[in-house]
């Protein structure tokens, strides 16, 4: 795709240049044009925003920068990249659309194009589409430049950040560090991803770009939901929760949204009829959803299922301190001294690593933010944490003497036989 583009569009740029070489050239290109133009069948028709004109000139400015004529693959790539240049977005959507993933010289490329240009045209729901597929595709076997894999990462994690999706933005960054493909950003949302901020005014901005240039997504309404109830503007959040929810019924994403405007709202009995309503308990759960099972069986003095709920949270998100809180709560009214300690010390050795999250993230060149954040970590046996921070800090500095003694103190425990490292290393 961008090896083939128009970098300089010198081609086009003569033809609008000289309206006489326009002329001789729409009469004379037939020949080129011959082995370029789409055949017959409604798999081969031009895109809809694109000429006739426009196709047979970029048939003959493809012949003049390579000296041969182009399939119909290589002009479609090659006018992608010029509606591209032009800032004609949707008409390059087309092309990198028509061109088939399969298509063993384009197809990933287009992919990511595809949805790289959707994402700027804030069609989030469309690009998410696109950007999956190039990655599946590239993390089983890959064919383009690494660098096109890590944006189209950022850029899908970007998509599920504004959409609050943070169960799948774990999954997705999990994937990212265990392959230790992650940037200092990724590592800390990769493993801390409950103690940041999430109802920033710039992804209210991005979710409203979205909503106005896509259909109607429950995705993105769920979403707009949730940040209006974060903002205690329950009043505009209930009735957009309440029609998604009763549009559809089974999504559980819009079950545990609509609950917490409810109880965000003080209806108490109609938050706690819906969270008695929903399916059994599984892995599946959102991590919301979970939440609002364990405060229900709390409050309904059902401590066991309330402790439940909280330990399958901390499965996946062993940093969720309102888990931890909840999960001390509830081993408390059980007698379970254990557990009752284990979690007060976890919720306050987090909330001490969430208050220097923020020195990682705005000096993200300093090896002892990651440092410090390193040595929290082992004091609770946030092993795998522990291990992505050192990672970041000798990417920094590989040499510093702060640096080479945390890796060698870790380096040792890994020796010295505690299996809880033996799968981690800086």
């Amino acid at each position: 795709m961008t090896d083939v583009g128009p970098t300089n569009s010198r081609s086009f740029q003569l033809l609008r240049r000289s309206p006489i070489l326009v002329g001789f050239l729409v009469a004379t290109c037939g020949v080129v044009a011959l082995w370029c133009w789409p055949k017959e069948g409604n798999d081969q028709k031009l895109p809809r925003t694109v000429t006739a004109q426009e196709y047979e000139l970029a048939c003959e400015a493809y012949q003049l920068k390579y000296g041969r004529a182009g399939d119909r693959m290589d002009i479609l790539s090659w006018l992608a990249e010029w509606f591209l240049s032009k800032n004609r977005l949707s008409s390059a959507v087309e092309c990198f659309a028509a061109i088939p993933t399969s298509d063993p010289k384009y197809g990933r490329m287009a992919r990511y194009q595809q949805g790289r240009t959707l994402l700027g045209l804030h069609q989030a729901i469309k690009a998410e589409q696109q950007l999956r597929e190039v990655i599946a595709l590239e993390e089983e076997s890959a064919t383009i430049e690494p660098r096109f894999l890590i944006d189209a990462r950022q850029r899908l994690r970007h998509i599920l950040e504004v959409e609050l999706r943070f169960e799948e933005r774990h999954r997705l960054l999990r994937g990212v560090i265990l392959r230790r493909e992650e940037d200092p950003f990724e590592a800390v949302i990769g493993c801390f991803p409950s103690l940041l901020r999430w109802n920033g005014l710039d992804a209210v901005r991005w979710l409203e770009e979205f909503r106005a240039a896509s259909d109607s997504s429950p995705v993105l309404e769920i979403a707009m939901g949730r940040y209006l109830t974060g903002q205690g503007k329950v009043a505009q959040a209930r009735p957009i929760l309440a029609t998604v929810f009763s549009d559809h019924p089974a999504n559980l994403t819009a079950r545990s949204a609509y609950i917490a405007c409810l109880l965000e709202a003080g209806e108490f009995d109609d938050a706690e009829k819906l969270i008695e309503e929903s399916p059994p308990r599984t892995d599946d759960d959102p991590w919301l959803l979970l939440l609002q099972r364990g405060s229900h069986g709390m409050r309904k003095r059902n401590y066991r299922e309330a402790a439940e709920s909280f330990k399958q949270v901390l499965l996946q998100d062993e940093t969720c301190i309102e888990a931890w809180q909840g999960l001390a709560q509830a081993a408390r009214m059980l007698n379970d001294k254990s557990s009752q300690n284990q979690g007060l010390k976890m919720a306050t050795w987090l909330a001490r690593i969430q208050n220097h999250l923020g020195k990682t993230i705005q000096d993200s060149s300093n090896p002892n933010s990651f440092l410090d954040v390193a040595e929290l970590c082992e004091e609770i046996n946030l092993n795998r944490a522990r291990a992505v921070m050192i990672r970041c800090a000798r990417r920094l500095n590989p040499t510093m003497d702060r640096v080479r003694a945390a890796t060698e103190r870790f380096d040792r425990q890994q020796s010295g036989g505690d299996q809880s490292l033996k799968d981690d290393s800086p």
